[in-house]
């Protein structure tokens, strides 16, 4: 095994432990006209399946983070593992309901505690330089999962039946599983994986005052975004009225542009964090923008859709590199603000759902861009309050670690 290998072997584990994750996920919504038919029950209860497991990313996240603590980062992600396999396996033979919710409950406590082991893990082996592109190597798999992952589950779910579809991520979860404890052995990084993930005594330390507007504008970003997002097929085939064949299209192309973005933000973020946030945050809120002027116009409404998902994706990922780099090494805030990023994704699709039947797609798009724009006057505010207190335009400094030079954050 050559030495590029080694080190190379642990973000590609965590990597495709990420994309398993993100498949696990997205994959039910593609067959829930199969899970309804077996198991006797409407297209709408069996939607509640997506619910159960993105209720269970936002509320147990950051407690199991805090739990687990002083358990090390290499059994936390053993931990985290094991219970989307058994998650993924009770979903492939579940015949009731409630067993299925109580599964896909599980598998969500299991994304939740993975999804910030594995950034904490990526980002102690690239180091502090490179912690962008760790967190958008994990955020970026997710993504891909949805351009590859999801369609080929459809297909294989419409072929054999949505059983088999987790009856493969089970097998895929069991051979990330065998891997994961080659991939992190302590000595594979300057933040052991045998060492506890926060130590009990750092938690009063955190910088919990300076985190609270991360929180926010991620909140509110990501809450225009999915208020947005959760129509789109929608606005596409009764708005901008193409057809099938072009929507299947359009889908594909905003995934990829979506997994650009994450790795693109990534980058941007090593190099100047608070320009990534507040730039992608800007696309964001401006492809929302254009799109409501133009999405009578397929020709028109397609590139602002490519750029609006692509920018959101830079941002999310953006997003998670300035809450580790106000409180490096620790996975509570971490965990805090993938649970926060939930919350906007529930909170945006209910505001679009109440606002779609009330106003229409164009009032929709428009109120959606003013949620981004939301969160750049918070982050402005907190510039000018940092300013006035002789901190600068808000640069964010790593606790315990001397800000470098030319990083503006």
């Amino acid at each position: 095994m050559s030495a590029r290998f080694r080190s190379s072997f642990p973000l590609l584990v965590l990597a495709l432990g990420a994309f398993v994750l993100g498949t696990s996920e997205l994959a039910v919504a593609g067959l829930l006209p199969w899970i309804s038919a077996d198991l006797g029950v409407t297209t709408g209860t069996a939607g509640g399946l997506v619910t159960a497991y993105a209720a269970a990313v936002a509320l147990l996240g950051p407690p199991l983070a805090a739990i687990l603590r002083g358990v090390s980062r290499r059994h936390r992600l053993l931990a985290a593992l094991g219970a989307q396999l058994v998650g993924n396996g009770i979903t492939a033979v579940a015949t009731d309901l409630p067993v299925l919710f109580a599964a896909r409950a599980l598998t969500g406590a299991g994304a939740a505690l993975y999804a910030v082991t594995a950034i904490s893990l990526a980002t102690a082996l690239v180091g502090p330089d490179r912690r962008g592109r760790a967190v958008s190597l994990v955020f970026g798999s997710i993504t891909l999962a949805t351009v590859v992952g999801v369609p080929a589950g459809t297909a294989l779910g419409e072929l054999l039946g949505w059983r088999v579809v987790y009856g493969t991520l089970t097998v895929a979860t069991a051979v990330v599983l065998g891997c994961a404890p080659l991939a992190v052995r302590g000595s594979a990084s300057p933040a052991p994986a045998d060492a506890p993930a926060d130590a009990p005594g750092r938690l009063a330390d955190l910088p919990w005052s300076r985190l609270r507007v991360p929180f926010a504008v991620n909140a509110v970003v990501t809450a225009g975004h999915y208020a947005a997002a959760t129509y789109l097929v929608a606005l596409l085939t009764e708005e901008t009225g193409i057809g099938p064949a072009a929507v299947t299209a359009l889908l594909v192309t905003t995934g990829v542009a979506s997994a650009a973005g994450t790795f693109l933000g990534g980058a941007a973020a090593d190099r100047d964090t608070r320009r990534a946030v507040v730039g992608a945050a800007a696309g964001t809120a401006g492809g929302l923008a254009v799109l409501s002027a133009v999405m009578s116009l397929p020709a028109l409404a397609w590139p602002a859709i490519l750029v609006w998902h692509a920018a959101f994706s830079a941002f999310s990922t953006a997003a998670q590199v300035a809450v580790s780099e106000r409180a490096p090494g620790a996975d509570l805030p971490a965990a805090t603000n993938i649970s926060v990023f939930n919350t906007g994704i529930a909170a945006g699709s209910s505001l679009g759902g109440l606002l779609l039947p009330a106003a229409g797609f164009p009032v929709l798009t428009l109120t959606a861009a003013a949620l981004p724009l939301a969160g750049l006057l918070l982050l402005a505010a907190r510039s000018e309050r940092a300013g006035a207190q002789g901190r600068g335009l808000g640069r964010i400094r790593p606790v315990g670690r001397a800000a470098r030079p030319g990083r503006g954050r």
